[in-house]
């Protein structure tokens, strides 16, 4: 039996690039909106917190306000 082989040569998610082309209608289509303006500001919320994140050091490395470790400051 032979290996899988891929059929298609699409991109992964990452790598894909999207644009939105206006189609002028009598009414909107309001849940393409909807779920179109979900996805960018999850999508947003996911590179903000990603920011934030790699700014902020970790509770583990910070001295607490006494001088005293973390571990020792609980006793």
């Amino acid at each position: 039996m032979s290996r899988y082989a891929k059929k298609t040569d699409r991109r992964p998610y990452e790598e894909r690039s999207f644009s939105v082309r206006a189609v002028h209608r009598e009414r909107a289509d309001l849940h393409k909106l909807a779920e179109v303006l979900i996805r960018l500001t999850l999508q947003e919320t996911g590179e903000s917190r990603a920011a934030r994140e790699a700014v902020r050091v970790p509770d583990t490395y910070q001295a607490a306000p006494d001088g005293l470790a973390a571990s020792e400051a609980a006793r």
